[in-house]
């Protein structure tokens, strides 16, 4: 067996034949526990999920700051860094789940604030030099006095190109009226709708609206919500009908509803907050959506507003539809989105999102980290059975030849799909080993998003990618144009992918060892999002002047240099091609011609407590 583990597992190698000779299982490790963690304490899936999301747009936007502005802006890595500890402290195994004591959640949620603190400034200080004299539209500083005419601006920090309607304050300090400015005055009257069309990782103005969506009563208590691609009514309280108005097809079956259910009788048998049992999903209580109002009516966005009562809670619930499609595909849908506001005050009981749709499928897809995991939907075997609930990320798919439905949310991790019936679990009520868990206040959104295609054809990663990643609004004086106009985000994005739909890329940061005097490095993190294999061009922006590029590993250490090909001798794109397996991961250093490592340096890596690694010349 060898005198050591490497020849331990070089035998095993060996004598197995690489493995083949071993007993392999495929797909899931599927725990048969602690079905309950995925949404037992909401507010800390919600500091995860946005602490997240915030920190990747913080690596992306610090990163454009201090390769484009160098003499302005230093990137703040140990800023970072420490930020990412906090948010990994709390994806310890207790607390992320939920199932921690009361105190402990005292602690995460602190931390949280202070990630997103020094997120936000972090953000603000990279758009002072990108965006000079620019302002976020959360900014407490906002005011119109002494302000010039302005323009808002559009950041995007996804990779993709996206199109769609965002809020912005109509007391921005605009000269003519706000209805010349937006297409469409919010109900509340301090804000309007206006649109956006942007590359991805790029900024752009405002654009004129396309199309329209409406809402209506059509009888005494039926509403319907409709634009030129799908259309939503609720009667007696409950979704009867989503349809497609392009391809004229009906998704809920005939004789059943969608909407909210409560399930009475949240009991496990052991622990409280970790698990969730089988036999909950009997004691199910359609809840109806009540006081029906049209909140808007259109054109850009028609929302429907409705209380849920139940118990000692109050549910309000937005559904809204807009009239651009989630994503820019030619085929794409519009979603219709849910926004609840919750003041929860219920013991062991577990609140459900559930759509029937005429979809059949034996398999359905659920987001994971860098890719999705299938699972049945049938109950044919007692592991199939035991997977009543299920974790994803950020979306749920189920597709059948041509059509598909998905599930979008921002916040939750527990989902279902039965049959042809899909849940997505909203708020639950354990009493142990936290006795108040998850008891006052919670805001939530979640969509529905129909798609033409199979969901391997579809856009659903993207607009699940998209609705969980905001647009970056920002005010800049109009006396600004001219220095926009020469900004590196005013034009194309400076990283794109082609050929190639299912490769993502998801990250963009500074390398690790950039601490290294004179030395400036771009890291960017790719996925395959589908589970197929891939040959993807990446074209790098003119703008960053790229001398090497290797693929490393996570550690940021090289494994493979990359051809690099230019469009002419100098100042030219470049490109270099990616070949991708099912699901993998690639993580590719770029570095830039004017800060390249003499090949005479030696370099010496110590070690530091406050980083993770120094990196010094001598």
């Amino acid at each position: 067996m060898g005198n050591s583990v490497d020849e331990f597992f070089e035998d095993i190698h060996e004598t197995t034949e690489e493995g083949k000779r071993l007993p392999t299982w495929h797909g899931e490790l599927y725990l048969e526990f602690h079905r309950g963690t995925y949404t037992s304490h909401g507010s800390i899936k919600k500091g995860n999920r946005h602490s997240e999301r915030l920190l990747r747009d913080v690596e992306y936007l610090a990163t454009m700051a201090s390769i484009y502005h160098p003499d302005e802006y230093e990137y703040p890595k140990e800023k970072i860094d420490t930020a990412w500890e906090k948010v990994l402290l709390n994806q310890f195994h207790d607390v992320l789940p939920g199932s921690a004591i009361g105190m402990v959640y005292e602690d995460a949620e602190v931390l949280y604030a202070e990630v997103a603190k020094s997120g936000k400034q972090i953000i603000d200080e990279a758009f002072n030099v990108l965006l000079k004299n620019s302002l976020s539209l959360e900014s407490d500083a906002l005011s119109t006095k002494g302000r010039t005419e302005s323009d808002v601006l559009a950041t995007n920090p996804t990779p993709f190109h996206r199109r769609e309607l965002v809020q912005v304050p109509l007391s921005i300090g605009w000269t003519d009226p706000p209805e010349k400015r937006v297409a469409q005055v919010v109900h509340n009257r301090q804000e309007g709708y206006v649109l956006v069309d942007l590359a991805g990782k790029s900024v752009r103005g405002l654009s004129p609206l396309l199309g329209r969506t409406s809402a209506r009563v059509t009888n005494k208590d039926e509403f319907q919500l409709k634009n030129e691609h799908v259309e939503l009514k609720i009667s007696g309280g409950r979704i009867v009908s989503l349809f497609d108005v392009k391809v004229g097809r009906e998704l809920i079956p005939q004789g059943q509803t969608g909407g909210m259910v409560m399930f009475e009788r949240d009991m496990p048998s052991y622990w409280d907050a970790w698990d969730a049992e089988i036999h909950h999903l009997e004691t199910s209580r359609p809840l109806e959506f009540t006081n029906v109002s049209i909140l808007e009516a259109g054109p850009a966005r028609a929302t429907l507003a409705a209380e849920v009562p139940y118990g000692q809670s109050k549910i309000q619930v937005k559904i809204s539809l807009d009239a651009v499609t989630a994503t820019t595909a030619a085929s794409s849908r519009p979603l219709i989105r849910f926004t609840a506001k919750v003041d929860w005050h219920e013991r062991h009981k577990f609140l459900k999102f559930k759509i029937p749709v005429d979809i059949h499928a034996d398999t359905a897809y659920f987001e994971s980290a860098f890719g999705h995991v299938s699972r049945p939907t049938n109950k044919n075997t007692t592991q199939e059975a035991a997977k009543f609930e299920v974790c994803g990320h950020r979306f749920a798919d189920l597709s059948e030849f041509g059509y598909g439905v998905a599930l979008l949310t921002e916040l939750k991790y527990g989902y279902a799909v039965s049959g042809n019936v899909m849940r997505l679990s909203l708020l639950r009520g354990a009493t142990s080993p936290d006795a108040e868990q998850d008891q006052g206040d919670h805001m939530f959104s979640w969509a529905v998003l129909p798609h033409l295609g199979h969901f391997f054809q579809s856009d659903v990663v993207q607009a699940a990618y998209a609705f969980n990643s905001p647009l970056h609004l920002r005010l800049v004086p109009q006396s600004e144009g001219a220095n926009l106009a020469r900004s590196p985000l005013a034009s194309a994005s400076p990283f794109v992918v082609e050929n190639a739909s299912n490769v993502i890329l998801d990250t963009v940061k500074r390398g690790d060892d950039d601490l290294v005097e004179e030395r400036s490095t771009i890291v960017l993190r790719f996925y395959e999002a589908y589970g197929g294999h891939a040959r993807a061009n990446v074209k790098i922006s003119n703008k960053l002047q790229v001398a090497k590029a290797t693929i490393t590993n996570l550690l940021e250490e090289e494994l493979e240099s990359l051809d690099l090909l230019r469009s002419n001798a100098d100042e030219g794109e470049t490109s270099f091609t990616l070949c991708f397996r099912g699901f993998q991961v690639i993580t590719v250093q770029l570095v830039l011609k004017k800060s390249e490592v003499n090949e005479g340096d030696e370099l010496t890596i110590r070690r530091k407590h406050d980083s993770w690694v120094a990196i010094e010349k001598e």
